[in-house]
């Protein structure tokens, strides 16, 4: 028996079963203004994020995550507020500002390569699998 045998198929770290749903919330019963936001198939990659943009917010006190398991894709996103907000407000506020942060960066992004792309005008010629370009600025290299 091989190690890979034990592996999960590689569509279960994406794929939400028939009875999962991609979020779900749990009121904390022992601390006030505290919640837990269960975020599945999903990993350090959005668990992080989300935390970053929550501690930006004066008025979240606490916010950090954890995956119970590496091979569970669940990341538990634990949140606490002070009494100006729930944590479902902060975190729908966090969730604005970041998508207004990516859309931020995705527009920098775009003018960036158009700049670059009209300072840098290339005639290529495809040659089979290697591509043959040239740069009016190439040093003749």
């Amino acid at each position: 028996m091989s190690s890979a045998d034990n592996r999960p198929e590689p569509s279960e770290f994406h794929r939400l079963d028939d009875d999962e749903e991609k979020v779900e919330y749990e009121k904390d019963q022992k601390l006030t203004n505290c919640g837990v936001l269960n975020l599945n198939k999903e990993d350090h990659t959005l668990g992080n994020f989300m935390r970053a943009h929550l501690l930006m917010d004066k008025r979240v006190l606490f916010a950090g995550y954890r995956i119970p398991h590496p091979l569970t894709p669940l990341v538990r996103l634990k949140v606490r507020t002070t009494a100006e907000t729930s944590p479902l407000g902060a975190i729908n506020d966090a969730i604005k500002n970041a998508v207004n942060e990516v859309d931020k960066i995705e527009n920098s992004f775009t003018k960036a390569l158009e700049e670059f792309e009209s300072q840098n005008v290339r005639t290529e010629e495809n040659y089979g699998d290697l591509m043959v370009t040239d740069s009016k600025d190439d040093a003749g290299f």
